[in-house]
């Protein structure tokens, strides 16, 4: 998902604003899992929307009159097609279904806002990415994630460049060239007659072909993509391919043998430097703030800065919500679990952060830069304590 919708989201007026989120499959028999769970949060939506004085009855109406009309719609392409995660933001007026690239936790939220917390990890990366293998004889595609690789099948992927484009012996030749000569792919498939510049027109086209596939299978993700494949095909790969996250460094080799883990192992370790750049820079930044009374891991402090516009940079530690309120002294209570006065603290924070501005970041446990609280802030001025 890309960062502006939140934005969107942020920016939508209503009185009642409801958020479902819920994990799908996307292969296999358990397709047909997608719509039974779905059903059943539109249940746990009706019933949300029957407490007293959360809305009127044509607005609770209107409400499930959308989500139902989405639950009814076949052809809709987040049944067909369905992605990894599926978020979905209705008011009275308006719904907006968003296909997310990564397991969502089951959850129905109604309030006067829209429920945005599992959304934060899409603004700067959430561990997720996509690896293609390409080999003569395998094309293999996978999900990815810190935790490891999942194949995936798109039926419309070539299944190998041998079999598309009868390359066997051009590899050959392309190979013995390449060890005679080095590495310059420029030097690859010029001066050599003919010959290779055909053979780069043919991979060229193969690639294009599977383009339009890898799009489908991309579409509304910003997932970082990584390549894995004998170095002097990734550049051809690279012109061929749309895909803007493409990432410019790539494993090289050929991975036909290779197990799944190995594979995870080697693209793990291009992947990550992507993600823990911007990330790291956030956190370094919130230690210097400290010398210039810039930073606070309070939390009210924290709320009181989200509102005031105060917060250049938020940091959140990933898997921890705070339901709860703000009394009024101006004191936290911790209500523990969600109940009909109890908001997730750190939801508010990040919103109010978004809305002036600020930058928000989801942090995994092993790189938060505090102990035993659940976020800090690089502030824009100082935040005295109220009297």
């Amino acid at each position: 998902m890309e960062p502006q919708v939140i934005q969107t989201l942020l920016d939508d007026p209503s009185e009642i604003c409801v958020s479902i989120y819920m994990p799908m499959f996307r292969w296999g028999r358990e397709v047909q899992q997608n719509e039974i769970r779905f059903k059943n949060l539109l249940k746990d939506t009706a019933s949300l929307l029957s407490i007293d004085e959360v809305c009127d009855s044509d607005c609770r109406k209107a409400i499930l009159k959308r989500l139902e009309a989405f639950r009814d719609d076949e052809n809709h392409d987040a049944w067909r097609h369905p992605s990894a995660g599926l978020a979905l933001f209705a008011t009275p007026d308006s719904l907006e279904v968003h296909q997310i690239g990564c397991t969502m936790t089951e959850q129905v939220h109604v309030g006067d806002r829209f429920y945005l917390r599992p959304l934060l990890p899409a603004l700067h990366g959430d561990g997720r990415f996509v690896l293609i293998a390409v080999s003569q004889n395998r094309v293999r595609l996978f999900d990815g994630s810190a935790d490891g690789l999942e194949e995936r099948v798109p039926a419309e992927l070539p299944d190998n460049l041998k079999d598309a484009l009868n390359i066997d012996d051009y590899m050959t030749s392309i190979q013995h060239h390449s060890f005679a000569q080095g590495t310059d792919v420029e030097t690859m498939y010029h001066g050599q007659g003919g010959g290779e510049d055909d053979r780069k027109r043919d991979i060229l086209q193969f690639f294009h072909r599977m383009d339009e596939p890898l799009q489908h299978f991309l579409e509304g993700r910003n997932d970082p993509l990584v390549f894995a494949g004998v170095e002097y095909l990734y550049p051809i790969f690279k012109e061929a391919i749309s895909y803007k996250h493409l990432l410019p460094d790539s494993l090289h080799g050929n991975f036909d043998n290779a197990s799944t883990d190995d594979l995870h192992s080697k693209a793990w370790q291009v992947v990550l430097p992507h993600f823990q750049q911007e990330c790291e820079q956030a956190i370094s930044k919130y230690h210097d703030a400290h010398g210039q009374s810039l930073a606070t891991s309070d939390l009210e402090t924290i709320l009181r800065a989200s509102e005031m516009g105060a917060i250049e940079t938020l940091l959140i530690r990933e898997d921890t919500a705070i339901w709860g309120h703000v009394d009024r002294d101006g004191h936290v209570q911790n209500d523990g679990v969600p109940n009909e006065v109890s908001h997730d603290l750190l939801d508010d924070a990040a919103v109010e952060t978004l809305k002036t501005g600020g930058d928000v970041f989801v942090v995994r446990e092993a790189d938060f830069p505090e102990k035993d609280c659940a976020a800090v802030a690089r502030l824009r001025f100082e935040i005295t304590s109220p009297i």
